[in-house]
């Protein structure tokens, strides 16, 4: 963490809080593809933000902090990201933040259809509609996090099934094109321009 970014040196590293925030579910993707794509990024000297204490409970406004220091957020849509409200809740956010265009974001679909997730199908929609019963109390926050899904799934980005040759090859691709952005998105704060989403 605190890494700067290097990849094009004639422009000087960007400062700490340019970062990516990366907001996934699930321990077994922290310990497979999760890991490929953090050592690929930190190899390019890329800072690189990921929640290590969810399980813990650390509180949100922590991991909300890091979402507004960031300049690029990706979201990996897995089978088992709607269980888990803090991912949603860190969902919304960065939502919130595109809007106010600080932020971009790339969704990624691991390992999943992008229409499961776009349309809320299969056990992508179904974990989302558990959720709902389980906070049933909460219909606003229930719109935020569907909203949130909706927004970030029709963005750019990138899908696992489209490189078959393994996950590493896949997490060196998408460290390349986070390369370009984060060079891109120094150059437009940097000039006063808005970021391009």
């Amino acid at each position: 963490m605190g890494a700067s970014f290097s990849l094009f040196t004639d422009v000087g590293p960007i400062p700490p809080q340019y970062q990516v925030f990366i907001n996934f579910r699930g321990e077994k993707l922290r310990d497979g593809f999760l890991g490929f794509l953090v050592d690929a990024l930190l190899k390019e000297n890329v800072n690189v933000f990921i929640d290590d204490h969810e399980l813990r409970g650390r509180d949100l406004d922590h991991l909300f902090s890091r979402i507004e220091e960031s300049r690029v957020a990706l979201t990996i849509f897995s089978k088992n990201f709607t269980n888990s409200r803090w991912c949603l809740d860190e969902l919304a956010k960065i939502k919130e933040c595109v809007d106010q265009e600080s932020l971009t974001v790339i969704p990624i679909f691991f390992k999943m259809k992008t229409d499961d997730v776009k349309k809320l199908k299969g056990n992508f929609g179904d974990n989302f509609r558990d959720l709902k019963l389980t906070h049933r109390g909460e219909p606003e926050t229930y719109r935020r996090w569907k909203d949130a899904i909706l927004y970030v799934s029709k963005k750019t980005g990138l899908s696992s099934s489209r490189y078959r040759s393994g996950l590493c090859p896949f997490a060196y691709v998408l460290c390349w094109k986070l390369g370009i952005l984060c060079f891109l998105t120094l150059f437009l704060v940097s000039s006063g321009h808005k970021l391009v989403h």
